[in-house]
């Protein structure tokens, strides 16, 4: 939904053309109830120019129906900017989800700090490194690994 459309529904106005023939048709009701008033009391001059303010007005209703509405080009610009706040979040928020890791298992991708500390651990397994080597490294590369292992 376009943003100044959710604008119009939210405030609840009309467009502009049709604010102005709404209010022309206004001013021609105004204008004939007073040209009746200046009839019954037989005063022509009055009752000409109310004439006249109604065929203006009706002038005017036509006139509205050419009128265009035209978007501040800033109301594009915050829709853009909006749509892309809530990409952002959105991606944010899957990937907070763990969706993320979910992703990275599907397309294999291991960070380098993981494939280092799987690589020591199959060389303390096989024998070639010493567990301690490994403990000390894994404890150098992860601070939370390490306030972990000196808990008891």
């Amino acid at each position: 939904m376009r943003l100044p459309a959710a604008l119009v529904a939210l405030g609840g106005c009309a467009s502009r053309p049709a604010q102005i023939a709404s209010e022309a048709a206004a001013i021609r009701d105004l204008a004939e109830s007073s040209r009746a008033r200046f009839v019954s009391h037989q005063d022509t001059a009055g009752e000409a120019e109310q004439v006249e303010i109604a065929e203006r007005a009706s002038v005017v209703s036509v006139m509205a129906a050419d009128v265009q509405e035209i978007e501040p080009p800033i109301l594009g610009t915050i829709e853009t900017v909006g749509i892309g706040v809530v990409a952002v979040a959105v991606v944010v928020l899957v990937w907070q989800l763990g969706v993320g890791v979910m992703f990275r298992r599907l397309v294999g991708w291991i960070p380098e700090r993981e494939r280092n500390a799987a690589k020591l651990l199959r060389e303390s397994v096989a024998g070639t490194t010493d567990v301690r080597e490994a403990v000390a490294v894994l404890r150098a590369s992860d601070p939370l690994l390490d306030s972990a292992y000196r808990r008891p």
